[in-house]
């Protein structure tokens, strides 16, 4: 106020810094549409700085668009700071007022300070609230649109909204038609970020179908580019599309028709990710080959979350029922004891009378295999409390049903091969739940995974080469059978064929129990999961994905090159 006092009005520029923000709306909108006040003067006065004198260069308004200058004050401003410090109350206990209210003045300092202010949480609050407040006037009107549209029960878009079609539908048509005599609208739409449209020359393609809480199928489409500005690989969800059959024929029509709606040429695809199912991924009849029939140079990459997820799911098939047996086990516990408020209360009290640390029982997924180590982890730290509890339950319960089902529970809690499969999938879905959440996780690439991947195969390697490895696992089901007095069982013993052998199986018969458990069941798992990893995780990218990493920190071999020949 006090340079209001000293300068008359008429020699004070309206947008001068030393004026106070306007108050009434419409002149607090023309203040920003002005934008920040810069004169350009021939000379700026000078300040002594430790004999030194300086003053305020008009250039720094190039290297710092939202700097302004008071002629008045000879002092400097942000404008968004200025203007909106204090407008939405998310500054509140900031301190920070040079750049809003008292002005800057150190011209010794002036752009390494500028540049420490324009990465404060200030100066990014209110930038954004600038920002917010420019784009208001677009979607208003937008919005008007949108009620005035809804208001006379007009369609909003036409058959096709390419921007060359002549009918595009009433909303883009009317847009089209305001941008032309409003320029803040103009501009909005011309520099705004078009998410919507096709961004990058060089795509991949990510696609999975699922069904909706109606049974309906439905395709989620999204795109993976380059973005120039981020310098950094960027995902897009483009649509979601329902799709009436599940067969390859009708998922890759859909994918077809997206890819022309947004102008996706076929020899700008890199690639593909779907997940295993032989409608996706079938070499010979999937939708993957029909994407090769169309660009032969399009690879497929499987996802490999879901490749480690099947992974598991081969592991413990027919081949190997004594963990079949044991999943649908902990499976029935969760069933048993969740299922009834009564039935867990017990288990409840039973865990904090002993003092221990009660795990919350889970269910099993069918399709998020990875997921089951947090059931059978539940189930290994809360195993002595089940006993007692489901104990408890069969003694106290009038319904039979419920008896039988606990009894039978009980049954299979004790088995030894329970108590084994229990020791044994602990630690292996342990390391199998680290990959599978980090193969999830946003800021992953394809050669981490791959190394994420390799890393699992190998600590299965040792598992199933390594004697100790498994000795650690029996000596625990020992010990854990020794404490509540279950016997260990003597390995089977089978009757010689008299007849001629020709299978190609030989008739070999265990001798302990502790070889026919490490024999069928431990190695014929770690077997599966290994041989699983090698084969499914084989794919013709992975070469190509080593190779351009290679490539990137220029150290590629003659096997390298080759590869990068062949697609490039």
């Amino acid at each position: 106020m006090l340079y209001l006092e000293k300068y008359p009005s008429s020699e004070i520029h309206p947008d001068d810094p030393v004026n106070e923000i306007p108050t009434i709306q419409t002149e607090f909108r023309q203040r920003v549409k002005n934008g920040p006040f810069q004169p350009i003067l021939k000379s700026y006065p000078n300040t002594a700085f430790s004999g030194t004198l300086r003053h305020f260069q008009s250039h720094w308004y190039k290297q710092f668009p939202w700097l302004e200058y008071s002629q008045i004050r000879d002092l400097a401003y942000f404008f968004p700071c200025r203007m909106f410090t204090h407008s939405s109350g998310i500054n509140i206990g900031q301190t920070e007022l040079t750049y809003s209210k008292s002005g800057f003045k150190n011209w010794k300092l002036a752009t390494s300070k500028f540049k420490l202010h324009q990465m404060s949480k200030v100066h990014l609050n209110s930038s954004t609230s600038l920002n917010n407040f420019l784009n208001l006037k677009p979607i208003d009107i937008i919005l008007d649109e949108n009620r005035e549209l809804l208001h006379s029960g007009k369609p909003f878009r036409g058959h096709s909204e390419k921007s060359n079609d002549i009918h595009k539908g009433l909303f883009l048509d009317i847009v089209g038609l305001l941008k032309k005599y409003d320029p803040i609208l103009n501009e909005h739409l011309n520099s705004g970020p078009k998410n919507a449209l096709y961004c990058n020359k060089k795509i991949s393609l990510i696609s999975d179908e699922t069904s909706d809480l109606g049974h309906h199928e439905q395709l989620s489409i999204v795109i993976r580019y380059f973005d120039d500005t981020k310098c950094s690989a960027v995902e897009q969800f483009l649509t979601m599309k329902r799709i009436k059959s599940v067969n390859t024929q009708s998922i890759f029509n859909t994918l077809s028709d997206v890819i022309e709606e947004y102008n996706i040429k076929w020899e700008n695809i890199v690639s593909t990710c779907f997940d295993g199912a032989a409608t996706m991924a079938g070499s010979t009849a999937g939708v993957q080959n029909k994407f090769k029939e169309k660009n032969k140079n399009i690879f497929f990459v499987h996802c490999y979350g879901h490749c480690l997820n099947l992974i598991l799911v081969d592991s413990v098939g027919c081949k190997n029922r004594i963990a079949l047996d044991f999943f649908g086990t902990i499976q029935l516990v969760y069933n048993f004891i969740e299922g009834s408020c009564s039935r867990h209360a017990i288990f409840e009290q039973i865990v904090n009378s002993t003092n221990a640390k009660l795990k919350t029982l889970k269910s099993l997924s069918n399709t998020r295999w990875a997921c089951r180590s947090e059931a059978v982890s539940a189930v290994k730290i809360n195993y002595s409390s089940l006993l007692v509890a489901i104990e408890e339950i069969i003694n106290s319960t009038k319904q039979s049903e419920v008896r039988v089902k606990g009894l039978g529970i009980m049954y299979q809690l004790k088995k030894f091969e329970f108590i084994f499969a229990l020791e044994m999938f602990h630690p292996i879905l342990s390391a199998v739940l680290k990959v599978s959440t980090f193969l999830q996780t946003s800021n992953i690439n394809l050669l981490t995974a791959v190394e994420v991947e390799d890393s699992l195969k190998e600590s299965l390697k040792k598992m199933r080469n390594e004697e100790y490895e498994f000795q650690k696992i029996y000596k625990n089901t020992v010990k854990l059978c020794s404490d509540i007095d279950i016997q260990i069982p003597a390995a089977k013993k089978r009757k010689i064929s008299s007849k001629v052998d020709t299978s190609h199986t030989s008739q070999y018969f265990f001798k302990t129990k502790e070889e026919e458990m490490k024999l069928i069941v431990y190695n014929t798992a770690l077997d599966q999961m290994i041989n699983g990893i090698s084969i499914r995780f084989n794919q013709e990218t992975i070469n190509m994905i080593k190779s351009i990493a290679n490539l990137i920190i220029l150290q590629t071999n003659d096997e390298d090159i080759c590869t990068l020949a062949s697609s490039f």
